[in-house]
């Protein structure tokens, strides 16, 4: 098994070489699934914490949202890997702009598939003006991008509250765009939950990039957290009683549970996917979620 394990990732390493050589070298950072060429995660979380103090809340969402009932939706998707089209987005976010009962979206990461896509993702999310968030995900960090990222978005840690008439929740971004927290991010996340302890929120929601367990060839130098990282963010999430810890990255659906953690990654919603999907999330005194096919 650790023969053909080898074998496999030897393949992906040649798979790599080629296109980079032979196809384009717009689409595919080589470089960067080794040694990223935009800042480390403590720098971007220092740059991160910064804009927060700054400014509040990302540029296209709130710190506090307030909802007349105590039940909403959120509307989830990822990986939607701009280009040259971003019909799928589009499309995502219509839906999500005529649904009443949906509150706020989110987006996984992996917002653009290639440097220089950001303007068409926006063109993509035009149609929605409710509160929408976005994180990093390993390809909006390629070819030295987070300059851009933090041009358009301002920021890839940060928390926001959703107030319902007699409950409010929490919700947390992370930044593990290159498959890691970090020390600073880690610690900071360690103090957020340890000071919610004092505000009685109804429910607790983590949102990032990286999946927390599942790994496979298609992911393998970004795939998931060092194992010893991944002891620990489960230890701490278990400890301060996170409801939901939801990602991409992985472009396939899967639910699993520790430590009374529920985990989530959510179908990918790239153009070019067989059968792009996202995730409605109901939020009331219980927590659902559907997974919806697009077409």
């Amino acid at each position: 098994m650790e023969f053909l394990r080898i074998m496999k990732k030897t393949l992906y390493i040649a798979a790599i070489i080629i296109c980079q050589v032979f196809i384009s070298c717009e689409r595919l950072d080589l470089a960067g699934m080794f040694a990223g060429q935009s800042p480390d995660n403590d720098k971007r979380f220092e740059q991160s914490r910064e804009y927060i103090e700054k400014n509040g809340h990302q540029p296209y969402g709130l710190n506090q949202i307030s909802v007349m009932k105590d039940e909403y939706k959120v509307y989830f998707s990822t990986d939607t890997h701009v280009s040259d089209t971003w019909n799928n987005l589009s499309k995502w976010s219509a839906i999500a702009e005529n649904d009443a009962d949906c509150k706020l979206a989110i987006i996984l990461g992996d917002l653009i598939d290639a440097q220089g896509n950001y303007p068409n993702f926006m063109k993509g999310i035009s149609p929605l003006s409710k509160p929408w968030y976005v994180t990093t995900g390993n390809h909006d960090l390629y070819f030295g991008q987070w300059k851009d990222f933090t041009d358009y978005f301002g920021s890839s840690v940060y928390s926001f509250e959703v107030l319902t008439p007699n409950a409010k929740d929490l919700y947390i971004c992370l930044d593990s765009g290159d498959g890691t927290l970090g020390v600073k991010q880690l610690n900071w996340l360690k103090e957020t939950l340890e000071d919610a302890q004092k505000n009685n929120y109804r429910h607790k929601l983590i949102f990032t990039h990286t999946h927390m367990f599942k790994r496979d060839l298609s992911q393998e130098f970004i795939g998931n957290y060092a194992i010893e990282e991944t002891y620990e963010i489960c230890d701490v999430l278990g400890k301060y009683g996170v409801d939901w810890y939801v990602t991409g990255h992985d472009h396939y659906r899967e639910v699993s549970h520790f430590k009374d953690v529920t985990y989530i990654i959510v179908d990918t919603m790239k153009d070019s996917a067989d059968k792009p999907a996202y995730m409605i999330a109901s939020i009331g005194d219980k927590m659902k979620y559907d997974f919806v096919e697009l077409y």
